[in-house]
């Protein structure tokens, strides 16, 4: 009688309703969505702490902002959108031809989607920059 007890709970234990768990986030135009404070950069695998002096958040409506948190305010706006592999970040500058400047990234989601790597696609000084998510 132990024996079937024990059988009916290891049963009823790996047949659990998993319907509260929260699905996994696997579209990065999803995943970037919030707001993200750099924790570290340089050269990968190179990376040293880095202070953050504010952080940038990630809107739907494809809208990046950066809030400072010296001038305790929203200091800057643009547009961003992600593909495949690439973040592309409008960096505000219309050429004469009218095309616009834009920073290309790789980037990588990580640690369950709490911390992202930006590789910028340019000659940098520093190429690689750890975001952490923030609440």
């Amino acid at each position: 009688m132990k024996k079937l007890l024990v059988f009916i709970v290891l049963i009823s234990l790996c047949n659990c309703d998993t319907k509260n768990e929260l699905p996994s986030v696997t579209d990065p135009q999803q995943a970037i969505l919030g707001k993200w404070e750099i924790v570290e950069k340089g050269n990968w695998p190179s990376l040293e702490p880095y202070p953050a002096s504010g952080y940038s958040e990630y809107l739907s409506d494809s809208v990046v902002r950066f809030f400072d948190y010296y001038q305790n305010q929203f200091t800057s706006q643009t547009n961003y959108w992600i593909d495949d592999s690439l973040l592309y970040i409008d960096i505000g500058y219309s050429l004469e031809n009218g095309h616009q400047l834009v920073t290309t990234y790789e980037y990588l989601f990580f640690d369950s989607n709490n911390k992202l790597r930006l590789d910028i696609q340019a000659f940098a000084v520093f190429t690689t920059s750890i975001y952490q998510r923030i609440k």
